[in-house]
């Protein structure tokens, strides 16, 4: 495949040399020092895919080149690359310069060339659908020299002109606005009429909480007459398997489309689309990066008509630029996502700091509290042996004490880690972070189950990192559960958490096989499993669900960060992290990590405590 053009534009010399020679196997670039040195190259190049700019330049800044780029080349995509994050250069460079990235300075190869890779997909799609519609357009021209075939091609060519208008129409409406799920039921309508369909609907895929694979109607038009009782049976979400239609998402997956009558199709289908009165359908795939995000279906409820090829390329089209759209408000609705979380983040940043105060001063109350009650013993002491009025006061000491080591442990969970590692027992920051929750759980209902082990032998890691790897597991538990009570009425919420000494067993070892330990050193590992019965995951969830700012959680509810930051740590330590869920039924979290032999000496008894 030939190199798409790069046309890179920094005022900084040095950026300009890095990025050419680490992209250059990739795409061909060009650099301009300036704005102004930008548009002169590109308006002697013949085609450039792709804009990167910096935002900060002398004269014209990044978002008012790529603002006039848009213009003058509106199918080149533009890319802003900066190291400032300012509110409203962001806003700026997406509504003037309607990039397609913001990112920033400094870039990491990896990400950035994905990052690239995606726009040059993004950008040959582009090109595809214009290719598309203009090989819609010269079909439609060698058409127009046939029309003496006949009555028949003459209608077929009046029906195609109508087609080809409303996807170009449409099409253009996409490429300028931001919003295209108004052009999509305008162009919807527009096809049913001109295709004499009786029905057209577009479906989008999603596995629900037991893991079926589902199809959610997006869009409906219906021709007059044809919204009967029976339609209810596929109108509105439907699992695929319970309507004798598992074969769809394999063909649809395949690129394939699906264009037939209902006498050519398998006994169980056709048994099933006759209830809904169908006599013919065709279904297209509609793909976002190599995935069937669902699809466009055409139902004819007359007869069992053929479908010609103008009618399916048609079909093709609008399932290409319903593709493109619903890509496009993907990535707006996570870079607001993003930007919303990351605001998150900061203001629970000044919380913790605010927390830290508090603490110093509760500190100071309780000690006053302390003193005062010690007072109190020796006072009702050389009044009167064994005065109801001492005990009171032993019970002020004791609760007293217990506050303070609470707030002493909030205040090490909440301090910055330097990632001092020592040999310990992890038994103590496992009891220590499960102190947080059984006060919660209890409130809230949630039946814990505790087997934790204390002779353990030493691993060597960060206490506060293990502590809060911890809390990150039992609150991710919590939400699991309580969510599945909100989802079913009864549910009794269940969460166990283990600690235990294993051997490097057959299965412990194909668990650990592909992840980078000295695994000839180890001799054991110890197992933290955290497990719960609640909503669950399927597959797709589990390889996200570590991803930074991934969450399955409502607006507000969490900052998509608790398992990516346990990720993190448990790589940062040398250890590993293994997730096993269904939907419906529940999760386990397991946290495995090596013993060595050194560590084999030292079990609970000489390991230290904190």
């Amino acid at each position: 495949m030939d190199k798409l053009t790069l046309l890179y534009v920094d005022d900084e010399e040095f950026n300009l040399t890095n990025f050419s020679y680490a992209f250059r196997d990739h795409f061909d670039i060009h650099t301009a020092a300036s704005s102004e040195e930008a548009l002169q190259i590109l308006n002697e190049l013949e085609e450039v895919a792709l804009v990167v700019a910096d935002q900060r330049m002398p004269g014209m800044n990044g978002t008012e080149l790529l603002q006039e780029i848009s213009r003058i080349s509106p199918d080149t995509v533009r890319i802003m690359l900066t190291a400032y994050n300012d509110p409203p250069d962001i806003i700026a460079a997406i509504n003037k310069g309607e990039v397609y990235s913001y990112l920033s300075k400094p870039w990491h190869i990896p990400t950035l060339q994905m990052d690239l890779n995606k726009a040059a997909e993004r950008y040959r799609l582009q090109v595809q659908n214009k290719k598309l519609i203009r090989e819609l357009s010269e079909k439609n021209q060698s058409l127009q020299k046939e029309l003496h075939n006949g009555q028949r091609l003459r209608e077929a060519l009046i029906r195609r002109d109508m087609i080809l208008g409303a996807v170009n129409e449409t099409a253009q409406k996409l490429i300028r606005s931001r919003k295209w799920r108004p052009f999509t039921e305008q162009l919807l309508a527009r096809l049913g009429v001109v295709m004499a369909a009786s029905r057209i609907h577009i479906y989008s895929n999603y596995h629900d909480e037991h893991g079926h694979l589902m199809a959610r109607q997006e869009f409906a038009w219906n021709a007059d007459g044809y919204v009967n009782s029976n339609s209810a049976a596929i109108a509105d979400d439907f699992d695929y398997a319970r309507l004798d239609l598992q074969r769809w998402p394999a063909l649809l997956a395949s690129g394939s489309m699906l264009a037939v009558t209902v006498d050519e199709m398998p006994a169980n289908e056709a048994r099933r689309l006759k209830e809904i009165d169908i006599q013919a359908i065709a279904c297209a795939p509609i793909n976002i990066n190599n995935r069937v995000w669902g699809f466009i279906c055409v139902q004819d409820c007359e007869a069992k008509r053929i479908w010609h090829d103008e009618e399916l390329d048609a079909i093709k089209a609008v399932a290409s630029l319903c593709g493109e759209a619903v890509h496009r408000e993907e990535i707006e609705q996570n870079l607001n996502l993003r930007q919303d979380q990351l605001a998150h983040a900061g203001r629970l940043n000044v919380i913790g700091e605010m927390a830290a105060g508090m603490a110093h001063e509760i500190d100071e109350a309780m000690s006053i509290i302390s003193l005062d009650a010690d007072k109190f013993k020796d006072f009702f002491r050389n009044q009167e042996q064994g005065s109801s009025e001492i005990d009171i006061a032993n019970d002020i000491t004791r609760q007293v004490n217990k506050s303070m080591r609470i707030i002493e442990d909030l205040r090490g969970f909440a301090s910055f880690s330097d990632k001092h590692l020592s040999n310990i027992n992890p038994y103590w920051p496992t009891i220590k972070a499960l102190s947080f929750f059984k006060e919660q759980f209890r409130l809230f209902l949630i039946e814990l189950e505790n087997d934790i082990s204390e002779d353990l032998p030493t691993i060597k890691t960060d206490s506060q990192l293990y502590s809060q790897i911890v809390v990150n597991l039992l609150s991710n538990a919590r939400y699991a559960v309580q969510k599945k009570a909100k989802l079913s009425a009864g549910h009794k919420m269940k969460v166990k958490i283990s600690l235990r000494h294993e051997s490097l067993n057959p299965e412990i070892q194909e668990l650990l096989a592909a992840y980078p330990m000295a695994k000839d050193e180890m001799e054991s590992v110890i197992i933290l499993e955290v497990s719960d019965n609640g909503i669950g995951m399927d597959s797709k969830t589990m390889k996200l669900c570590t991803e930074p700012f991934f969450s399955t959680k409502a607006s507000g509810e969490g900052t998509g960060l608790g398992l990516s930051v346990s990720q993190s740590l448990v790589e940062d330590l040398g250890f590993a992290l293994t997730i096993d869920s269904t939907p419906g039924e529940g999760a386990s979290f397991q946290v495995i990590m090596p013993v060595y032999e050194d560590q084999l000496t030292l079990m609970a008894g000489n390991t230290i405590k904190f």
